[in-house]
């Protein structure tokens, strides 16, 4: 069976060089990386928030795995317009035009964070005992949340109106040392331990996100925290991801 051909936007990102190194191991993924500028390896330089430099990027493209983006909670409405917003439609509309299979996109837990957020983006209530619902009505927690959420509606249109597939994903939170005792002790550790995600656990959801029978779908991508506020049992069942690694374990060291 042909391997995949699978573009990666924002491939120079944190999670884009986890997915670099981790989809290549089993040689079913024929990655293609993108990048807003050149970096340390070979990548096709595209700005996303650019109509002309956009169009053909994706041909001959199976599926596109879409990272690109403002990744900050504290970015102003100019900034989380211009690369979120404004490039979500460029991204899918090339999609469509070059017969793009499926779209995997990096959402963000952000989108729900409202519901367990302490002061900002990146604290959490510890006292908050939820496990929300991939249906529970969004809480966004910030502009850039607002953003996510606008690309997850304007997969569904596509989905439903060209035949794109996608698949969003609400990414918790990974860190290029894939360590969450790094945060021990600051304001943002309940928020980690909760949405830590490692680097093994999102390699694994990223490949079932490419392989998935859907037409449309939405998941939590975070590992098994004893202390998540997500329930990822829907997201076991229709996206067939269960996470191997748990916060709690890093910290009991």
């Amino acid at each position: 069976m042909p391997a995949q051909r699978v573009g990666i936007t924002g491939a120079n990102g944190t999670i884009g060089r986890v997915l670099m190194k981790g989809l290549n191991v089993e040689g079913d993924c024929e990655l293609t990386p993108f990048t807003r500028r050149p970096v340390d390896f070979p990548s096709t330089i595209v700005h996303f928030d650019s109509a002309a430099e956009v169009e053909g990027a994706f041909q001959n493209l199976d599926a596109v795995i879409h990272l690109a983006a403002d990744p900050s909670p504290s970015a102003d409405w100019e900034r989380i317009r211009t690369h979120n917003i404004d490039a979500m439609y460029l991204v899918l509309e090339e999609c469509r035009r070059a017969a793009v299979k499926r779209l995997v996109f990096a959402s963000t837990n952000h989108t729900m964070h409202g519901n367990s957020i302490l002061t900002t983006p990146e604290t959490l209530d510890a006292s908050t005992a939820v496990r929300m619902k991939l249906d529970d009505p969004p809480n966004p927690d910030s502009y850039y949340a607002v953003s996510k959420l606008f690309g997850e509606n304007l997969g569904k249109l596509y989905s439903e109106q060209h035949g794109v597939e996608f698949v969003g994903l609400r990414i918790g939170w990974l860190t290029a040392g894939d360590d969450p005792t790094a945060f021990r002790g600051t304001a943002s550790e309940d928020y980690m331990r909760a949405m830590f995600l490692s680097h093994r656990d999102c390699v694994e959801a990223h490949r079932c996100a490419l392989k998935v029978e859907t037409r449309f779908l939405l998941a939590y991508v975070i590992s098994d925290n004893d202390r998540r506020v997500f329930d990822l049992e829907e997201t076991a069942a229709v996206l067939g991801f269960e996470p191997q690694d748990n916060a709690e374990d890093y910290f009991a060291h």
